[in-house]
């Protein structure tokens, strides 16, 4: 389930809201490094992302001035699949922040179309780093492009020792695995300084823990009467399709938002959900 606070601590529903809002009151860089500091311990949820940031860099960009994007969201996910232990089992769920800049481009044009080579860098928190290469083209108001993330990544093992099963006494675990996404989407601007769009993306998304025990969950199942007990680590792969909705303002310097869902019966989802928000920034 989502390990959203410290170990032994639990709300109630209407107490869990009434948290969740004073955080969201809270200044924007005071909540980010606090969901950071949560997120240490977790299941990490990792997936190769949206194009959004690399398309409206090349969209925005001139010849006197070349964009390049950074970005910051959030992501929420889960699916019906169980992780099983000898007396109970658990719904994979995970919540991850999630960082990414871009490093270099390299934009060029084809009968007055604008098209793009990127590479950014992308941050999960629970932790994992990667490396990702996107190819994005404009065809007007249509975009097209894909991508892939080469990504590594450190699991912490949170199984307590006072607990059945045994822990496997690892610190956690370290994984590498490849990403991909292929998609396309349309921008439109309502006005001068409005900007409009909407997205589809097929991806790939990894979902990895290195071991936690029952007891560090939020969200316990009420027909469960069984002892709490050490779950075991777990990485999961599946391909996704996601849908999306985006926005920017242009300033001097663009910012835009992004809000995506994976719908879990959509195009072969079988059962996966996905929920991700963020800002993007053009500098």
């Amino acid at each position: 389930m989502l390990n959203l606070l410290p170990k032994n601590i639990y709300f109630s529903g209407q107490e869990q809201c009434e948290f969740i809002v004073k955080l969201f009151n809270v200044k924007p860089l005071i909540f980010v490094l606090f969901a950071c500091v949560l997120n240490l311990t977790g299941c990490a949820v990792t997936s190769s992302g949206n194009m959004v940031g690399e398309a409206a860099s090349l969209r925005y960009s001139t010849a006197e001035k070349t964009f390049r994007f950074m970005e910051v969201g959030t992501t929420f996910a889960g699916t019906d699949h169980t992780i099983e232990a000898p007396h109970s089992d658990m719904h994979v769920y995970g919540f991850t922040e999630n960082f990414k800049v871009g490093l270099a481009s390299m934009d060029y044009s084809v009968l007055g179309q604008k098209g793009g080579l990127f590479l950014s860098l992308p941050v999960s928190i629970p932790m994992d780093v990667g490396i990702r290469p996107v190819f994005v083209q404009w065809l007007g108001p249509l975009y097209l492009g894909a991508g892939a993330s080469f990504v590594g990544g450190f699991y912490p093992n949170r199984q307590d020792s006072d607990l059945e099963p045994e822990p496997d006494n690892s610190l956690g675990r370290f994984d590498f695995f490849i990403l991909y996404n292929f998609g396309g989407g349309v921008m439109f601007d309502l006005g001068e300084s409005i900007t409009l769009g909407a997205y589809m993306n097929y991806e790939r998304m990894a979902m990895n823990d290195g071991g936690s025990s029952e007891d560090d969950l939020i969200f316990i199942d009420i027909i469960s009467f069984g002892d709490k007990e050490n779950m075991p680590a777990y990485a999961i792969r599946k391909n996704v399709t996601t849908l999306g909705v985006n926005i920017f303002v242009k300033l001097k310097s663009p910012v835009g938002f992004y809000a995506e869902y994976t719908p879990e019966d959509f195009l072969g989802n079988g059962g996966w959900q996905k929920y991700r928000f963020g800002v993007i920034a053009l500098y």
